[in-house]
C-alpha cells in the first residue's frame, strides 16, 4: 500500500482565501476522529475531511456546497492510490466567493500540492512488539537492534527495560534468546503499516 510517511502540511491563497491542507498518515480507522479533531481548527470557516484507511473511505464538506470540497479531496487521493491517509483542508474565508467550480478547484489543488511535499512511501503491515529484558543485556541487545535493523519506537526503563519495536521476521526472537539465556519476555500489542524496507 502506498501512503505519505509522515504528516505534511501546505498553505494555499487563492483570492485572499486560505487553504491549509493538512496529510495525515492513519492506519487505525479507531484513530480517525481523535487526528481529525487535532487537526482542525474550530476558529477556521470550514474544515473538510477526506481519507482512506482501509477499506473506509469518508468525504465531509463541513458547511461548504455539497459536493464542492470533501469528494473532490477523496477523488484526489484515489487517483493518487493512496491509502490509510486523512486529508482536512482548513480554510480561512477572505471575504471573495469563489463559486462552486472555483472551490472544487481550491480544494483539489490544496491536496495535489501537499501530496507534492509530501514523502510518498510504500507501507507493509509489521507486528509491533513489547520485549522486556534484564538490565545486564541492555547494551548487547540495543547492539543487535542496531545491526538487525530493528525500529524500535518506545523504551521504558521500570524494573526490567520495555523495548517496543516492529518485528517483520520472528527470528529475531530467537536471537535474543540465545543473548539473553532465555530471560526475555515478547508479546505481540498490535499491528501497524510502516515504510516497508527497500
Amino acid at each position: 500500500m502506498i501512503s505519505v510517511e509522515n504528516y505534511t502540511t501546505h498553505t494555499l491563497v487563492i483570492k485572499k482565501s486560505e487553504f491549509i491542507c493538512h496529510l495525515i498518515p492513519c492506519s487505525q480507522i479507531e484513530q480517525a476522529k481523535q487526528l481529525i479533531e487535532k487537526y482542525s481548527d474550530p476558529q477556521a470557516t470550514h474544515n473538510c475531511v477526506a481519507y482512506i484507511i482501509g477499506t473506509h473511505e469518508r468525504a465531509y464538506d463541513d458547511g461548504e456546497p455539497s459536493g464542492t470540497a470533501g469528494m473532490p479531496m477523496l477523488n484526489v487521493l484515489k487517483m493518487q492510490g493512496l491509502t490509510n491517509i486523512i486529508a482536512i483542508v482548513t480554510r480561512y474565508f477572505g471575504g471573495i466567493k469563489l463559486g462552486a467550480g472555483g472551490l472544487t478547484r481550491a480544494y483539489s489543488q490544496s491536496v495535489s500540492q501537499a501530496l507534492k511535499e509530501a514523502k510518498i512511501v510504500e507501507k507493509e503491515p509489521v507486528d509491533l512488539y513489547t520485549i522486556t529484558i534484564d538490565y545486564t543485556y541492555t547494551r548487547k541487545f540495543e547492539h543487535l537492534l542496531k545491526v538487525q535493523h530493528i525500529q524500535c519506537i518506545d523504551i521504558q526503563y521500570l524494573e526490567q527495560v520495555c523495548y517496543q519495536c516492529y518485528i517483520r521476521d520472528l527470528d529475531f526472537l530467537k536471537q535474543i534468546q540465545e543473548l539473553t539465556n532465555n530471560q526475555f519476555e515478547a508479546h505481540k500489542i498490535g499491528t501497524d503499516y510502516i515504510k516497508k524496507d527497500v
